[in-house]
């Protein structure tokens, strides 16, 4: 073989190389289509030897290439040319042994060839050509070819002579596949060109072409390797050839002449204005054959730009999510000086967070295709925009087309779909239209002269259809392209033509078109079905292939089906209504007429009728057989049992590792079964299918969701499986099919991947770590779970009960929830934490949408996103970012649809929605008003001392109400009214004071009526202003009583516009009349401010939701109480909202949580816990512990402790205190004998241990004062240490006397003192006052006496330098001290300083830290290293250096609970510095705002304090070791 090629390598290099500019259109056309001589040759020689020496053959093409390079005319080579390729031909069918690309291949030679013996008979009677261009063209081609025939003489050879085993293995597997299909394409694009250069084209086109070839050839691969398009059969070249129309029949020559002359004639016009081309008819009146054969015209005239033919066949083609990349890659190709412009430009939108469909459509697109130089016009092609299953998708592709195309002068687009009502009215309204009016089909008048060339053409040449017969087909076709079409696939591929045309002949010229499709259909169905004994085999397969949720192959089906071993054979036998017969492919269904029969009713489709439910049992059932077979805990050996779980971002090339070692049977069973299941027929075994793999492997599905980044598939087929559970209970299934503990079964499984999404989309293998361990002990579901993955959790010490209420919790933020937000119709909910994430949920789902949005944190108490609104259809939503940037997001994806709106500064008002939601409208000064598709501000009026808090456009569209307050006077406020479309302007009205429009205290100050004919306003002394919507005139006023500046306010109308409701105190709601303002009702019984109030649709109740745990209704005319929609909660709620239905309730309650509940489903009960027992969150709970011991001391409660043990949970007593207003601090002496606490009036208590007795009780000041505090003892227990509200005191342990004190007031300071620690020799005690450090010397001289003047540090490099801080003495060394603070003007987030304390204070090393303040700092017992956080620092180098390696140092073991932990908590997860990386994610019930802060942890242990009071002590030491048995091996 080495010889082989070594020979031919001569004569290939003597090739001149052609493009692959012209992009291939196989064609579908038979060796029946060749001349009647040629196929008696090709039929004659394939009855001779199989198996020609398929390497003589390879040399014989390369000899021939020769041959014609060196003729000097083009009659001669060909006629050697044909007789060679009738030998190719034969050749490769007779080694291809049936396999689909090789059979196609050889059909797009035998056409090429009838066509070529065309040419020689037309040159042997006329003169001969000697147009070089010409010969090289036929070089050109056979030499391509004659690389096919060398591919298939390397298989041979490879494969001993015998052939057929290595084109077998060529023909299946993927690779080979895509070679074949590349081959094809490269033999099609010389063929095109050699068409082109018979029929007489320039040989400067051959130049060109030949010149752009190593273009192509080098950026073609690259753009396709950059964007490639996964779904369960992974990147398919087909995808790409769908989306370019490359499997799409052309025009048959002679037919849709007055179609496409239309076409030609608009895009010959260059002055026409209009630059679109819309053609738009019914389906199956021929718009995408038309659009391929226009596109095949253009490219061949190298004025082809791109093209993307949307197609139900692809799940590229269904979504513009891959538009504008596809259409840039098929114009670099087309236009190859683009291509670098085009590659570097998708590189750098790949890198970017949001990309939006209008940048990338620009930047993509029409910048390249502006800046290429030429005088002609360029096309783009869209076909079948129909087929976009999105609407906003496609009314942002319309909208951008037209926006960005009158800058582009010499680009137009043909455009093709059927007349859907949301594409109409974008392009009838468009002056760029063009064709509208035109249709391919006339009912009073078809394309009868189209229909008989198409039909002659494809049926004229094959011997057993006779002229009578075609006559037959085109009468009956009525002029539907649909119909000629179906039935010559039918005729072509079918091995019963004689029984077809019988009956094609008996069914007559009468009936509706719907109708004859009808009658094609089950012809076609009923010559498939040869066996009627095999008709449950044929609609088992049908079934398949129709109810799937995307396309699948027919290698699938055998997989799903393993007993019907005819899946092949049906699948060729429907051909012509079915396109792709290689297993490997998805089937496509070629016409959306044909699922519509199947799946219409017993009559009409008569026989094969295709029930959903039954087809779904079926379905379901495969996919749980093939899950079972497949699923296991690591699916792809991505964990090592000696290292950390992995987190999904830490493994490389996982989309190619799940295509490597999944199947697409695999693939759809495991996205689909819970869909299938819940629409699936009720079935006993069935449901015991879906128990067992619930109960078996429903974590190894979650983790194969979650490493396919499918988790938003796997929660919505939960959420579908459990509501046709719950569905099914209620209407009283059959005995014995889904039992009560199956459904808390289900429920717990839809529960546990909503809970726990957050942390199972980052890490699939923490599914059974840390989401496992939070589940509920009784739960029928996850006892076997934690007993069998036990070696992956860390240790859980809790007398905690952990369970699971009615509700959706959800959880994505790793700090407070700061804003709540549900779309109109209630099915979208946005959250903003203060870590600066905004995630966008689906309240029916629970599922997270798109990706979150993240900005960097601009403060650490304030979120740098906000004012987040929504449209008021639902569809958009908006929000503010840094008070720079106003972002709009679409609403369904969770996308960014636009580039943000950008300014300096804009403030933190509000964004708003005009009503044709194309515009925004900012708060601000001064109010803006912005238009989105085109990022022009649009004229506003200007009130140059009014500042606009918040504004509120009107129903109708038509006014903007502003309220806002007056440059000049902070305190002076009002309200302006201006028209949006005239700018005239009204007011501003006042006086509106007292308002608080911070994030925290947000009020409703202002409101229109629905009919936008009233505006009302909220005053400060409590009254209501009604105005005229129309003007701003006062109508009346009423109320009379002010409210607390804290609490939420609100004025609101009832839909219908009968009454207007407002509260004027925290605890009632008063109802007035709309018109005149008289009350008509109070409405009391919540006792605390309402965070929400809201009207039902039909006005007749209002609701209330509270702080309570219920929401309040009330009948609106009466005032009588009504029954709650909603009680149960047990905790307070901080925030919530009510969607306008009153369907959906969501709450933010005061552990942090955000609770879903479904109130159409009947789910209007919260947890069932007791309401009354006192709740606690995370943050600010104090904790301590001894050196020696298990004990810990914790609040058990406002006023009362108790000792906690860490081994067994149990309680040791308790220790009560006497002021009500709660424990702030809480210390145990180091050797344990002495436990005290700090209340929050500041008293100091004092106890025995072992007795529990109170010892002493110590006042550190007088009343109230703010702030956590400090509390701890002396290193020796002889002393205590108190401060807070800026005074500190120190008591002798013994005497129970001060022995110090010193306050901010006295020191002559302003700045609240915070003490650090007090020295090993108990000498010196250490605090700042936020701007600098003060160490006291607490010793008294000989008359008792002791210095209150400290020694003072520099003073910081910024005001607040040392606040929020943290230090401590060396426990060896009494004059070091250690402080860690935030670094300001350096390149780290918080230094280390190491202070040394003589007569004065002087700075000895600075250490950068890139992590933030930690409240653990720490010295180890030899005082050789500090540690601070998860950082340890060796002190006793020069200069200090940080210590790494897999344990931390020895000198920090064995203290207790005061060893210090390098355990933190960063963003969601738990950190270890000892070794250094993530261990593990914190679930949404531990998680808290202040947590960075407030951990409690030592050693390699953390608790933390559920929501009910209880410890929860996680230890660490097992995943810690399993990590550094993982380092110490590498």
């Amino acid at each position: 073989m080495k010889a082989l090629l070594k020979k031919n390598k001569k004569n290939k290099n003597q090739i001149a190389d052609y493009p692959h500019h012209v992009s291939p259109e196989p064609h579908s056309v038979s060796s029946t289509s060749a001349s009647a001589d040629t196929q008696e040759m090709v039929l004659r020689v394939q009855s001779s030897k199989p198996y020609e020496d398929a390497s003589e053959l390879s040399e014989r093409f390369f000899s021939i290439v020769k041959e014609i390079s060196e003729a000097a005319d083009l009659l001669s080579p060909l006629k050697s040319a044909c007789a060679l390729m009738i030998r190719g031909i034969q050749t490769l069918r007779t080694i291809h042994r049936n396999q689909i690309a090789w059979t196609e291949l050889c059909e797009d030679l035998a056409y090429h060839l009838a066509q070529m013996e065309a040419h020689r008979r037309e040159l042997e009677e006329k003169i001969s050509i000697e147009d070089n261009g010409c010969l090289k063209a036929l070089e050109y081609y056979f030499s391509v070819t004659a690389k096919a025939v060398e591919r298939a003489a390397k298989l041979e050879l490879e494969d001993g002579g015998g052939g057929s085993s290595s084109i077998l293995r060529y023909g299946t597997a993927q690779a080979e596949q895509e070679e074949i299909s590349r081959q094809r394409r490269m033999i099609e694009n010389a063929w095109q060109v050699y068409t082109i250069a018979i029929k007489g084209s320039i040989v400067s086109k051959i130049t060109r072409v030949e010149k752009d070839l190593v273009s192509y050839n080098q950026s073609s691969p690259k753009l396709l390797a950059s964007r490639q398009t996964q779904d369960n059969y992974g990147t398919t070249g087909s995808d790409f050839d769908i989306a370019r129309g490359e499997r799409v029949e052309l025009c048959e020559e002679g037919t849709r002449e007055d179609i496409l002359k239309a076409v030609r004639t608009w895009a010959a016009d260059t002055r026409m204005q209009r630059q679109i081309f819309w053609l738009n008819d019914a389906a199956g009146t021929g718009k995408s054959t038309v659009a391929a054969t226009i596109a095949r015209e253009w490219l061949l005239q190298n004025r082809l730009g791109g093209r993307f033919f949307f197609s139900p066949n692809s799940k590229m083609t269904q979504t513009t999510k891959e538009f504008c990349v596809t259409i840039a890659e098929d114009i670099a190709v087309n236009q190859p000086t683009l291509a670098p412009i085009i590659r570097e430009t998708i590189k750098e939108l790949g890198q970017e967070q949001h990309s939006w469909f209008d940048v990338q459509l620009q930047r993509l697109v029409f910048d390249p295709l502006r800046g290429l130089e030429t005088n002609r016009c360029i096309f783009l092609v869209v076909d079948a925009l129909d087929n976009c299953t999105n609407i906003e998708e496609r009314g942002e592709l319309l909208n951008a087309l037209i926006r960005h195309l009158p800058s582009a002068h010499h680009l137009k687009v043909l455009l093709t779909s059927r007349p859907l009502q949301d594409i109409s009215v974008i392009l009838r309204e468009s002056p760029l239209v063009y064709g509208s009016d035109i249709q391919l089909l006339d009912i009073r008048n078809p394309p009868h002269s189209d229909i008989v060339i198409y039909v002659e053409r494809k049926l004229g040449k094959v011997a057993s259809v006779s002229s009578e017969h075609r006559g037959v087909i085109i009468s009956n076709s009525g002029g539907l392209f649909l119909y000629a079409a179906t039935i010559c696939r039918m005729l072509e591929k079918s091995r019963h033509r004689s029984e077809i045309l019988r009956v094609i002949s008996e069914q007559g010229t009468t009936g509706s078109i719907e109708k004859r499709m009808d009658w094609l259909y089950l012809s076609i169905l009923k010559q498939a079905r040869v066996d009627p004994n095999a008709d449950d085999l044929l609609i088992s397969v049908l079934s398949m292939i129709i109810i799937a949720y995307q396309p699948i192959s027919i290698n699938t089906i055998s997989i799903f089906l393993p007993d019907n071993l005819q899946v092949d054979a049906f699948v060729q036998d429907l051909v012509s209504v079915l396109k792709d017969g290689n297993p490997d492919r998805p089937i496509k269904v070629l016409h959306p007429t044909f699922r519509e029969f199947l799946l219409s009713n017993r009559e009409r489709a008569n026989g094969f009728l295709v029930d959903p439910s039954s087809s779904c049992l079926t379905m379901a059932t495969a996919c749980i057989t093939t899950l079972e077979r497949m699923l296991d805990y690591d699916i792809f050996n991505l964990d090592d049992p000696n290292r950390l779980l992995a987190r999904n971002s830490d493994v490389a090339d996982i989309e190619q590792i799940i295509l490597r070692q999944t199947t697409a049977a695999e693939r759809y069973a495991s996205a689909y079964w819970a869909h299938h299941a819940a629409e699936s027929e009720i079935s006993p075994e069935l449901w015991t299918r879906v128990m067992i793999l619930l109960s078996q492997k429903l974590l190894n599905w979650v983790e194969l969701m979650s490493w396919r980044g499918s988790m938003v598939s796997c929660i919505e087929g939960l959420s579908h499986l459990y509501r046709f559970a719950t569905a099914q209970r209620s209407a009283g299934s059959e005995p014995g099919s889904l039992t009560l503990r199956d459904l808390v079964a289900i429920r717990h499984a839809y529960q546990f991947v909503v809970r726990h999404q957050g942390i199972i989309i980052n890490s699939a293998l923490q599914t059974y770590s840390i989401a496992l361990l939070f589940t509920p002990i009784q739960s029928p579901l996850f006892e076997s779970y934690r007993k069998r993955y036990r070696f992956l959790q860390p240790k859980l010490i809790t007398s905690n009960v952990i369970r699971w209420d009615n509700s959706m919790t959800i959880g994505g933020h790793s700090d407070r929830v700061e804003e709540l937000v549900l779309s109109p119709d209630g099915t979208r909910l946005i959250t903003v934490g203060m870590e600066g994430k905004l995630c966008l949920w689906s309240t029916e789902t629970g599922a997270m949408i798109g990706q979150p949005f993240r900005a960097t944190r601009v403060g650490r108490f304030l979120s740098p996103i906000g004012m987040c609104t929504f449209s008021s259809d639902g569809q958009r939503f908006a929000f503010r970012v840094r008070g720079r940037e106003i972002h709009v997001f679409d609403s369904k994806r969770g996308r960014s649809i636009h580039p943000p709106l950008t300014w300096d500064y804009i403030g933190y008002g509000r964004a708003t929605f005009t009503s044709t939601l194309s515009s925004v409208v900012l708060a601000g000064h001064p109010i803006r008003h912005w238009d989105i598709e085109t990022q022009q501000e649009i004229q506003t009026p200007v009130e140059p001392t009014f500042i606009a808090d918040d504004v509120l456009i009107s129903p109708d569209g038509q006014r903007v109400a502003s309220v806002g307050h007056f440059s000049d006077n902070n305190d002076r406020h009002g309200v302006v009214l201006w028209s949006l479309a005239t700018s005239e302007y009204f007011g501003p009205y006042e006086p509106l004071d007292g308002y608080c429009t911070s994030r925290e205290h947000r009020k409703t100050f202002i409101s229109f009526s629905p009919d936008s004919t009233r505006l009302a306003t909220w005053l400060a002394d409590g009254s209501v202003q009604l105005r005229k919507g129309t003007t701003g005139e006062e109508i009346a006023r009423f109320g009379t009583r002010a409210m607390n500046s804290d609490d939420r306010t609100y004025v609101l109308f009832c839909p219908l516009n009968q009454h207007l409701a407002y509260n004027p105190t925290a605890n009632q709601v008063i109802v007035c009349e709309q018109v005149t303002g008289k009350k008509v009702s109070t409405l009391r019984g919540h006792e605390s401010c309402p965070l929400s109030i809201s009207f039902s649709s039909d006005g007749q109740r209002l609701a209330v939701a509270s702080h309570e745990n219920r929401v309040y209704v009330w009948a609106v005319v009466t005032g009588e109480p009504l029954k709650s929609i909603f009680v149960g909660v047990d905790q307070h709620i901080s925030q919530c909202s009510l969607s306008s239905d009153w369907g959906v309730f969501v709450t933010i309650t005061d552990d942090h949580q955000i609770h879903l509940y479904n109130l159409r489903e009947g789910s209007e009960f919260g947890e069932t816990d007791d309401a009354s027992k006192e709740r606690y969150t995370n943050e600010c709970i104090p904790i301590a512990g001894p050196c020696v011991g298990n004990l810990l001391v914790i609040p058990d409660g406002r006023c009362s402790l108790r000792l906690w043990n860490t081994v067994t949970a149990d309680s040791h007593g308790h220790l009560d205190i006497d002021d009500p207003s709660g424990v702030v601090q809480v210390a145990f002496s180091p050797e344990g004998r002495m436990i005290a606490a700090l209340s929050a009036r500041n008293w100091v208590y004092i106890w025995d241990s072992d007795t529990l007795v109170l010892l002493q009780k110590l006042l550190l000041l007088g009343g109230h004062s703010q702030g956590e505090g400090r509390l701890f003892f002396s290193a020796n227990s002889s002393l205590i240490v108190a401060c807070r509200g800026g005074v500190a005191r120190i008591w002798d342990t013994q005497t129970m006397k001060p022995v110090f004190q010193c306050d901010n007031k006295k020191e002559g300071t302003n700045f609240m003192i915070q003490v650090y620690d007090l020295s090993c020799d108990s000498f010196h005690l250490a605090g700042v006052d936020g701007r600098q450090i003060h160490v006291w010397d607490i010793r008294s001289d000989e008359w008792g006496r002791y210095s209150t003047q400290p020694m003072l540090g520099p003073t910081g490099d910024y005001r607040n330098a040392y606040r929020g801080t943290s230090g401590a003495f060396s426990p060896v060394d009494p004059s070091l001290l250690a402080v860690n603070r935030y670094a300001q003007k350096e390149p780290w987030i918080s230094v280390i300083e190491l202070w040394r304390i003589r007569k004065d204070i002087q700075l000895t090393a600075k250490i950068g830290l890139s992590d933030s303040v930690s409240p653990r700092l720490s010295f180890s017992q030899d005082g050789k290293y500090v540690a601070c956080g998860a950082r340890c620092v060796n002190i006793n180098t020069d200069p200090p250096r940080f210590y790494t390696g897999i344990y931390p140092p020895n000198s920090f073991i064995n203290m207790g609970f005061q060893t210090h932990s390098f355990l933190v908590y960063r963003d969601g997860w738990i950190h270890s510095g000892f070794p250094d990386r993530p261990l593990l994610p914190i679930p949404i019930e531990l998680r808290s705002p202040e947590l960075d802060e407030q951990l409690f942890a030592f050693d390699e242990c953390i608790i933390f304090i559920s929501s009910t009071g209880e410890p929860i002590l996680i230890d660490f030491s097992p995943l810690l070791t399993r990590a550094r048995k993982s380092d110490s091996s590498i």
